[in-house]
């Protein structure tokens, strides 16, 4: 190669690894932007589809957790911090790509394969789905398995409504028993984050979208039979649209 082309090719290089320099910079910034300059801090996340039973070990080695940055309020408290505090655990459910991986959604075998502990639970036609929301989304953590809530997305700074009276048929690893009672379980459990509801399959695929894509899930608790009532959309240009009563 001729010094003239030596020269060349160093010189591209050198632009390549500007250009990627730049592009580094860019994307982190466009990041940091989109999350408004929060504090980040690291979070394991499912970004595979995790089957029920599949063990902690295999979920790290499979690659179907993976860390990632998020502003540090949408970090739940008992977000895992390392691997190793669910080896020898297997998944209490299937968790859905977008979830935050938390203490409770890995746990020791016998309470994965006990016989019925919880399909029982499920009304025929429905499926369970899992959602992880922080306090300040659930409802401070007031919500137990058998109450009903109603979901509230937010996507592009416009709040819906997803789903009305939905059944919360577990928290944690509290769930509802066939009577309808809850069973006993740890308060940690409780406080877990972790929401699972028994919904159509269709229902189920909705709630689970809302999920991958980060769109603010908000959880209202509703009193029993609460009726189903036609909620308009909420954004910021019709957010003080003059004073309304509360009730």
């Amino acid at each position: 190669m001729t010094p003239k082309r030596t020269i060349v090719v160093v010189a591209a290089v050198a632009v390549g690894i500007v250009a990627a320099a730049l592009s580094y910079s860019y994307l982190s910034g466009a990041q940091n932007r989109a999350y408004k300059n929060a504090k980040l801090v690291s979070a394991y996340v499912v970004v595979k589809t995790i089957p029920q039973a599949l063990t902690g070990a295999a979920a790290v080695s499979g690659g179907y957790i993976q860390t990632k940055s998020m502003p540090a309020e949408f970090r739940p408290l008992t977000a895992i911090t390392s691997p190793s505090s669910i080896e020898g655990k297997e998944a209490a459910s299937t968790f859905q790509v977008g979830q935050v991986v938390v203490s409770s959604m890995f746990v020791s075998p016998a309470v994965v394969t006990e016989e019925g502990a919880f399909s029982n639970s499920i009304p025929p036609g429905d499926v369970a789905v899992t959602i992880s929301v922080d306090d300040v989304h659930g409802v401070a953590g007031l919500v137990v398995p058998g109450d009903h809530v109603d979901i509230l997305v937010n996507n592009d700074n416009t709040e819906s409504s997803l789903l009305q009276n939905v059944p919360v048929v577990a928290i944690g690893q509290e769930s509802t028993d066939q009577t309808g009672g809850s069973t006993t379980t740890e308060t940690s459990s409780l406080n877990s984050g972790l929401f699972t509801f028994a919904v159509s399959p269709d229902n189920a695929t909705r709630i689970a979208l809302a999920q991958q894509q980060d769109l603010g899930i908000y959880l209202l608790l509703v009193p029993p039979d609460n009726p189903v009532v036609d909620i308009g959309q909420v954004a910021v240009g019709n957010l003080l649209s003059g004073s309304q009563a509360a009730g």
